[in-house]
């Protein structure tokens, strides 16, 4: 199987896991696998790249997230209350920030896949994602990640297994210039001459009848 065979079937079965909780993290993993052999095959690092990107900054995200809600417990038990909100306020914009940053990431990698592979699932994925980034303050934010998820799992399956050749270009067949009446081409250069002319006027060729 060839690397964008491959990459079809891991990034599409990743795709799947990240619906799955509790084991989101390894359809991550065969994602980021996936775009390495796209990256690869296409000769583009930057798909590879920016997918990385994404991952580590959607990473810090939830590491950010946990740290909110642990902190937010230890204050809640010791009386701060209105501390305690104020962090979770603050930790859930920094996570905001993070996933708008990584969903950024995930639409350039996804837009250049669309553009080599010349599947357009990709960019609306991409821009799906980057949206629902933005708008998860509210629901439709969470409406629109989820679509793009769907969209992101078309996508992968829609892989061909192998780049789509450019057809080569075929040669027009030469068209013999046509003489005038009493006239003849050089048969050394093409120059047009009188066909009584021993001589090519051009090249000095000898002219035959």
């Amino acid at each position: 199987m060839s690397k964008l065979g491959d990459a079809k079937t891991l990034g599409g079965i990743g795709a799947i896991l990240l619906l799955i909780p509790g084991i989101s993290i390894i359809g991550y993993i065969l994602i980021l696998i996936a775009t390495k052999y796209i990256s690869d095959d296409l000769g583009d690092k930057s798909i590879f790249d920016n997918m990385l990107y994404a991952v580590i900054t959607g990473i810090i995200g939830v590491a950010v997230m946990a740290g909110v809600l642990f902190m937010g417990g230890i204050f809640s038990i010791s009386t701060l209350g209105a501390s305690a909100i104020l962090g979770v306020i603050g930790g859930l914009l920094v996570i905001w920030i993070f996933l708008i940053i990584s969903s950024i990431f995930i639409r350039r990698a996804f837009n250049t896949m669309a553009a080599k592979l010349n599947v357009d699932t990709f960019k609306t994925a991409g821009t799906l994602y980057f949206f629902g980034a933005i708008l998860t303050i509210i629901l439709v934010g969470f409406i629109l990640l989820l679509i793009a998820y769907i969209f992101q799992i078309v996508a992968f399956f829609s892989i061909h297994d192998e780049t789509q050749p450019t057809q080569p270009i075929q040669p027009q067949p030469a068209v013999a210039p046509v003489a005038q009446a009493g006239t003849k081409f050089c048969p050394n250069c093409g120059t047009q001459m009188d066909s009584k002319v021993a001589f090519c006027p051009k090249c000095g060729a000898k002219q035959f009848a």
